[in-house]
């Protein structure tokens, strides 16, 4: 019986199952956060100096923190007024929102997707 030293493994194939698993946790990370357009109805500040967002959206109400840290969104989030129109994507952990990206719109769209029917 022939003795293949550990080096001389063909890798091909872990290579590619690897490349392939990492891609697949990119796109459930891509899925698993938080994307909504709706109206500023509270602000306030957390303990440690974040700021805390309440968003509504129909009639689900959001809680999203902007950490100090993301300073582009921190100052964004300063500078909100309640009742304004925004758009937040943020990752959930624990009980809270963690913001990642803010966004200001100058007016909310109402619109709604349809199905088409086809004959």
């Amino acid at each position: 019986m022939r003795i293949i030293p550990k080096n001389k493994i063909d890798r091909t194939l872990i290579n590619t199952l690897s490349k392939l698993a990492s891609q697949e946790k990119k796109v459930k990370a891509f899925k698993s956060r938080v994307r909504v357009k709706g109206k500023l109805i509270k602000k306030g500040k957390t303990k440690k100096g974040s700021i805390k967002l309440i968003i509504q959206k129909e009639d689900d109400k959001y809680n999203f923190v902007v950490v100090k840290t993301h300073k582009e969104n921190f100052a964004l989030a300063e500078q909100l007024k309640l009742g304004s129109f925004v758009s937040v994507v943020g990752i959930s952990k624990f009980r809270a929102i963690i913001c990642t990206q803010l966004k200001q719109l100058p007016k909310m769209d109402e619109s709604k997707q349809t199905i088409l029917s086809f004959t």
